[in-house]
């Protein structure tokens, strides 16, 4: 669900990050982040980085964020891509997976994540876990040896998300959590973490 409000106060940190990209070398940045810099002419180039998987195209030095069809895209993924850019900073994956709470001040974002992430997952897979596997492989993710069925997804080239599904029983219902590479701290922020952490819990639910 849309939240105006929230997509409106994004626009000082998209115009911030902005700001901060331009001082720096195109190439180095894309170096950190795993995007790559085609230069266009002196001075101009664009950066081709994969969000959940798709090619979206990063305008410099304009630095507008473009959708697979070359649309504009709207404040939250402007925001969860320019802010990468401006945080990467080249940390190696640990890999090894860590929930939110375990993150740098994560503790604070946990509960509140759990939430609206792997609790409305496990309300709507339940103990269909073939249901959660079909979704996962249509969105390309990958399997991983964790819980009763998980798989990796990636975010961006340097964010990987883990989705871990457990089946229920007598005594407990399904549940599911979202967990990330140790190494998410060097990518983003929390906040933006939370929400592509989100996005994917609800691309698996509205998966057909």
């Amino acid at each position: 669900m849309r939240n105006p409000a929230w997509e409106k106060s994004l626009e000082p940190q998209i115009a911030q990050a902005r700001e901060e990209l331009r001082s720096r070398d195109p190439r180095i940045v894309g170096d950190n982040s795993g995007a790559i810099y085609y230069e266009i002419e002196e001075g101009q180039g664009q950066f081709q980085l994969r969000f959940f998987g798709l090619p979206y195209t990063i305008t410099w030095p304009e630095l507008e964020v473009l959708d697979p069809e070359g649309q504009k895209c709207p404040n939250p993924v402007q925001a969860a891509l320019l802010q990468y850019l401006v945080l990467a900073d080249g940390t190696p994956l640990a890999h090894q997976w860590v929930s939110l709470r375990e993150l740098p001040n994560g503790a604070f974002y946990e509960r509140a994540f759990q939430s609206y992430s792997g609790n409305l997952l496990a309300r709507h897979f339940k103990n269909n876990i073939e249901g959660f596997r079909q979704a996962a492989q249509k969105l390309s993710g990958e399997p991983l040896d964790l819980g009763d069925a998980s798989f990796r997804f990636w975010a961006l080239p340097r964010i990987p998300v883990a989705v871990v599904y457990w089946s229920g029983g007598d005594e407990f219902p399904a549940s599911a959590q979202v967990l990330f590479d140790a190494s998410a701290g060097h990518y983003h922020h929390l906040e933006m973490l939370a929400h592509l952490g989100a996005m994917i819990c609800d691309r698996l639910i509205h998966t057909v």
